[in-house]
């Protein structure tokens, strides 16, 4: 069986640790989408041409109208 201190003691290094790391600023990528276009397929086609947003924390929605093309259909 685990002993108390040795719980606390666990905690205590794990809280200590955690407060070291710098908390990296968000990441917010903006993705554009038709007004008809599923959010899901809008945001695979943008992952698929920028892998790099993959570990956004929030995404911006740009919408533009269905028959409107993007930068990123052209290439």
């Amino acid at each position: 069986m685990v002993a108390t201190s040795f719980i606390n003691r666990l905690s205590e290094a794990v809280d200590r640790i955690e407060n070291r790391s710098q908390p990296r600023p968000w990441k917010v990528v903006t993705v554009p989408r038709g007004y008809h276009e599923d959010p899901d397929a809008a945001r695979d086609r943008h992952y698929a041409a920028h892998p790099e947003d993959r570990d956004a924390d929030v995404v911006i929605w740009h919408f533009h109208d269905d028959e409107e093309t993007t930068d990123e259909s052209r290439n």
